[in-house]
């Protein structure tokens, strides 16, 4: 699985070397669970020595499939500046005979751009179960139109599968393995439980009704980090932390409780509306959780923002 880098600065890059991309690690990790598949993640935003690198100090491709040869390469295209980055290194997998696949944002909105340059497939929406669908017909040479939620070209025509439904069951996927992500150095580890909005942005790509995991597998994903990696710093990538107010207060009570017990002290960052300054409940709760990083998206030029 390969993250392409950015090319140039951007609101990401300040923590680029700390993370690393939550939507490819966790279908990275599904793909783990698949009998016979081996998996790696290679984060170009965050690679360090030794892995190795080519002239322009980028990560070298040719020496990593020298070293362990790819059968299937997946792109995360959730940025459009990282487009042709992806394009690139996609083109470099399917010329060795490498399957190539890609999912993300950029992708699902524009498949048979990237179905021309270097992408054999495109996985529309959420990637954990359809991954392992694709794979499995891909390994036994059965016809890709038996997959839900994938497009692809057949006799130079775009083919899109009938659409998948956005998942619901979180609880039965695994937790995100970052042990997958091969040369880099993860300090502010990116955590999830909530998946889409309900707000309907003209801006924004997220759309559809908020889908929520429990509390409880939030703070499962914080306790796993910060007892077998050390972790104290996490990002919640939720588009807004607070938008299922009942639960986020339980799980920042929860949060409290387990700081207490264990004797530990976190940071984390959430993304949050900010209407949300007007509950004082809310705030406070989330102060003693140990969330001391707001990112307020001020995206349109409303004179009472």
């Amino acid at each position: 699985m390969v993250i392409p880098k950015y090319p140039a600065f951007n609101i990401y890059s300040h923590i680029a070397k700390k993370t690393t991309a939550l939507g490819p690690l966790c279908v990275a990790t599904a793909v783990s669970k698949l009998p016979g598949w081996d998996v790696e993640v290679i984060d170009e935003n965050n690679y360090r020595f030794p892995g190795p690198t080519d002239e322009k100090d980028m990560p070298d491709h040719a020496a990593l499939q020298a070293m362990r040869p790819a059968d299937a390469a997946g792109f995360y295209g959730g940025l459009s500046c990282t487009i042709p980055r992806l394009m690139e290194v996609a083109s470099f997998y399917r010329d060795a005979g490498v399957f190539t696949i890609g999912g993300g944002h950029h992708l699902d909105a524009l498949p048979e751009e990237a179905l021309r340059n270097g992408l054999d497939v495109v996985v529309n929406g959420e990637g954990e179960i359809t991954i392992g669908e694709l794979l499995t017909a891909h390994e036994a040479g059965r016809p890709l139109r038996e997959v839900d939620g994938l497009s692809f070209l057949e006799e130079d025509e775009l083919v899109a599968t009938e659409a998948r439904p956005p998942l619901e069951d979180f609880e039965s996927l695994p937790l995100p393995e970052f042990g997958l992500v091969r040369f880099a150095r993860v300090s502010v580890y990116p955590i999830s439980r909530i998946r889409g909005c309900g707000m309907h942005c003209e801006f924004c790509a997220v759309k559809g009704k908020a889908r929520c995991a429990s509390p409880e597998r939030l703070i499962a994903q914080i306790s796993k980090l910060a007892e077998s990696r050390g972790a104290r710093e996490f990002f919640v990538v939720d588009d807004q932390f607070a938008q299922d107010r009942d639960e986020t207060l339980r799980f920042c009570q929860m949060l409290i409780d387990y700081r207490r017990q264990m004797g530990l002290r976190f940071f984390l960052t959430v993304q949050i509306r900010l209407d949300c300054a007007r509950d004082d409940e809310l705030l406070e709760t989330m102060r003693r959780a140990g969330i001391k990083c707001l990112a307020i998206g001020i995206e349109s030029p409303i004179e009472e923002e």
